[in-house]
């Protein structure tokens, strides 16, 4: 008995799986090439740039929690925003985390994209310090073309959006 499939593809007529797939090869990186990159991460452990931006956090977070405890009683702001007779603590908590913390954030999401970038920066110094520059520079155009990255970003955007330069 044959089956459905043997009736409409006969063995040389069957499509090939692996044809119709686009094949991309990654280009990868070579010894030296990690060693450069792994050079770029112990610049980073050597700098303590894995407890800055911890310590920085809960600072962040702790003046959150500050903020909030002191205006979730704060019966003005919500009648502003139209509780005069009741004070609902979701409401209090949805204005102070959306009006007041949105454009705080923005602020504070530059403020670390830049010590990122500044950090970034700092761990290729420690890299080229220890001779690997070149290679370091290479590695980062083969991760650059394996990650399909796009090579051409707006300075201004990437200022504000990227944490690692482009």
């Amino acid at each position: 008995m044959r089956m459905e499939t043997e009736k409409e593809f006969p063995e040389e007529d069957k499509p090939d799986v692996t044809d119709t797939k686009k094949k991309t090869k990654k280009k990868g990186c070579n010894q030296e090439e990690v060693i450069a990159v792994l050079g770029h991460e112990l610049g980073h452990w050597y700098h303590g740039h894995i407890y800055k931006p911890l310590i920085i956090n809960q600072f962040i977070v702790l003046g959150m929690f500050y903020t909030f405890g002191v205006l979730v009683k704060n019966e003005k702001m919500l009648a502003d925003f139209g509780f005069v007779a009741e004070q609902p603590t979701l409401i209090a908590l949805s204005v102070i985390f959306d009006h007041i913390f949105g454009p705080v954030n923005s602020v504070i999401k530059t403020a670390m994209t830049y010590l990122t970038r500044c950090n970034e920066f700092q761990a290729d110094r420690y890299a080229v310090g220890l001779g690997l520059g070149a290679k370091l520079q290479t590695s980062l155009s083969k991760l650059l073309t394996d990650n399909l990255s796009f090579p051409v970003a707006d300075r201004l955007y990437s200022m504000f959006n990227y944490s690692h330069p482009p």
